[in-house]
Protein backbone atom coordinates (compact mmCIF):
# COMPACT_ATOMS: atom_id res chain seq x y z
CA UNK A 1 0.00 0.00 0.00
CA UNK A 2 3.12 2.30 0.49
CA UNK A 3 3.29 5.32 2.25
CA UNK A 4 1.00 8.34 2.40
CA UNK A 5 1.79 11.64 0.82
CA UNK A 6 3.58 13.97 3.79
CA UNK A 7 0.69 16.13 3.73
CA UNK A 8 -1.67 13.68 4.31
CA UNK A 9 0.11 12.11 7.66
CA UNK A 10 -1.06 14.59 10.39
CA UNK A 11 -4.94 14.44 9.66
CA UNK A 12 -4.61 10.91 9.45
CA UNK A 13 -2.57 10.61 12.33
CA UNK A 14 -4.86 12.90 14.61
CA UNK A 15 -7.84 10.31 12.73
CA UNK A 16 -5.55 7.35 13.93
CA UNK A 17 -4.99 8.67 17.20
CA UNK A 18 -8.63 9.12 17.89
CA UNK A 19 -9.43 5.86 16.76
CA UNK A 20 -6.83 4.11 19.33
CA UNK A 21 -8.65 6.74 22.14
CA UNK A 22 -11.75 5.62 21.65
CA UNK A 23 -10.46 1.81 21.22
CA UNK A 24 -9.08 2.42 24.77
CA UNK A 25 -13.06 3.95 26.55
CA UNK A 26 -14.64 1.07 24.34
CA UNK A 27 -12.23 -2.50 24.57
CA UNK A 28 -15.09 -3.98 22.34
CA UNK A 29 -14.22 -1.77 18.91
CA UNK A 30 -12.57 -4.12 16.37
CA UNK A 31 -11.36 -3.38 13.00
CA UNK A 32 -14.80 -4.07 11.43
CA UNK A 33 -16.31 -1.02 13.11
CA UNK A 34 -13.32 1.43 12.58
CA UNK A 35 -13.48 -0.04 9.13
CA UNK A 36 -17.35 0.95 8.78
CA UNK A 37 -16.58 4.45 10.20
CA UNK A 38 -13.77 5.37 8.02
CA UNK A 39 -16.15 4.10 5.14
CA UNK A 40 -19.41 6.44 6.23
CA UNK A 41 -17.33 9.64 6.63
CA UNK A 42 -15.59 8.71 3.16
CA UNK A 43 -19.20 8.12 1.73
CA UNK A 44 -20.43 11.70 3.89
CA UNK A 45 -17.09 13.97 2.21
CA UNK A 46 -17.62 12.12 -1.04
CA UNK A 47 -21.92 13.33 -0.90
CA UNK A 48 -20.38 17.39 0.03
CA UNK A 49 -18.67 17.83 -2.64
CA UNK A 50 -21.77 16.81 -4.90
CA UNK A 51 -23.51 18.76 -3.15
CA UNK A 52 -25.49 16.21 -1.79
CA UNK A 53 -27.37 17.37 1.58
CA UNK A 54 -26.81 14.77 4.11
CA UNK A 55 -26.66 14.26 7.80
CA UNK A 56 -23.59 13.43 9.47
CA UNK A 57 -23.04 9.72 9.93
CA UNK A 58 -24.89 7.75 12.80
CA UNK A 59 -24.86 4.04 14.06
CA UNK A 60 -27.13 2.59 16.81
CA UNK A 61 -23.99 0.79 18.25
CA UNK A 62 -22.54 3.62 20.72
CA UNK A 63 -18.67 2.74 20.23
CA UNK A 64 -19.19 3.45 16.27
CA UNK A 65 -21.51 6.66 17.35
CA UNK A 66 -18.74 7.39 19.77
CA UNK A 67 -16.06 7.02 17.05
CA UNK A 68 -17.78 9.08 14.18
CA UNK A 69 -18.19 12.21 16.75
CA UNK A 70 -15.12 12.11 17.71
CA UNK A 71 -13.50 11.79 14.55
CA UNK A 72 -15.39 14.96 12.96
CA UNK A 73 -14.63 16.06 16.39
CA UNK A 74 -11.75 16.39 15.72
CA UNK A 75 -11.68 17.30 11.99
CA UNK A 76 -13.61 20.77 13.19
CA UNK A 77 -10.61 21.53 15.87
CA UNK A 78 -8.19 21.00 12.56
CA UNK A 79 -10.64 23.14 10.37
CA UNK A 80 -10.54 25.98 13.32
CA UNK A 81 -7.32 26.27 13.50
CA UNK A 82 -6.41 26.11 9.73
CA UNK A 83 -3.75 23.17 10.11
CA UNK A 84 -4.95 22.12 6.66
CA UNK A 85 -5.36 24.93 4.71
CA UNK A 86 -2.16 25.09 3.04
CA UNK A 87 -2.78 22.10 1.23
CA UNK A 88 -5.76 23.12 -0.75
CA UNK A 89 -5.73 24.34 -4.20
CA UNK A 90 -1.51 24.38 -3.75
CA UNK A 91 0.49 23.11 -6.92
CA UNK A 92 2.95 21.63 -4.26
CA UNK A 93 0.58 19.38 -2.97
CA UNK A 94 -1.04 17.47 -5.75
CA UNK A 95 -3.30 14.50 -6.35
CA UNK A 96 -2.81 12.55 -9.60
CA UNK A 97 -0.33 15.92 -10.66
CA UNK A 98 -3.86 17.89 -9.80
CA UNK A 99 -4.11 20.79 -7.08
CA UNK A 100 -6.70 19.57 -4.22
CA UNK A 101 -9.33 21.71 -4.71
CA UNK A 102 -11.17 21.91 -1.74
CA UNK A 103 -11.41 20.57 2.47
CA UNK A 104 -13.78 17.78 1.22
CA UNK A 105 -12.03 15.85 -1.54
CA UNK A 106 -8.73 15.97 0.89
CA UNK A 107 -10.84 13.99 3.69
CA UNK A 108 -12.13 11.72 0.55
CA UNK A 109 -8.22 10.82 0.54
CA UNK A 110 -7.40 10.30 3.77
CA UNK A 111 -10.34 8.49 4.40
CA UNK A 112 -9.96 6.05 1.82
CA UNK A 113 -6.34 5.42 2.65
CA UNK A 114 -7.25 5.08 5.70
CA UNK A 115 -10.15 2.19 5.40
CA UNK A 116 -7.94 0.25 3.33
CA UNK A 117 -5.35 0.30 6.02
CA UNK A 118 -7.81 -1.39 7.91
CA UNK A 119 -8.91 -3.70 5.46
CA UNK A 120 -5.51 -4.81 4.81
CA UNK A 121 -4.02 -5.18 8.30
CA UNK A 122 -7.33 -6.62 9.33
CA UNK A 123 -7.23 -9.55 6.94
CA UNK A 124 -3.27 -9.63 7.77
CA UNK A 125 -3.40 -10.15 11.53
CA UNK A 126 -7.20 -10.73 12.35
CA UNK A 127 -10.04 -8.24 13.92
CA UNK A 128 -8.01 -6.04 15.51
CA UNK A 129 -4.90 -6.09 13.39
CA UNK A 130 -5.09 -2.22 12.50
CA UNK A 131 -5.97 -1.01 15.81
CA UNK A 132 -2.73 -3.12 17.13
CA UNK A 133 -0.49 -2.26 14.00
CA UNK A 134 -1.23 1.64 14.60
CA UNK A 135 -1.08 1.38 18.29
CA UNK A 136 2.74 1.65 18.50
CA UNK A 137 3.00 4.57 16.32
CA UNK A 138 0.65 7.11 18.09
Amino acid sequence: MGTPPEFLQPLMHSIEGTSIRVHKEFPKLVDNDVEWVYDKLLTYYKNRISNVEEEEPLSAIERKQVLIDEILNIIDVREEGKMDNDFINNPDFTNGGHPIPSMEIFYTLAFKRLRNSVRLWRKKDGRKGYLSFIEPFL
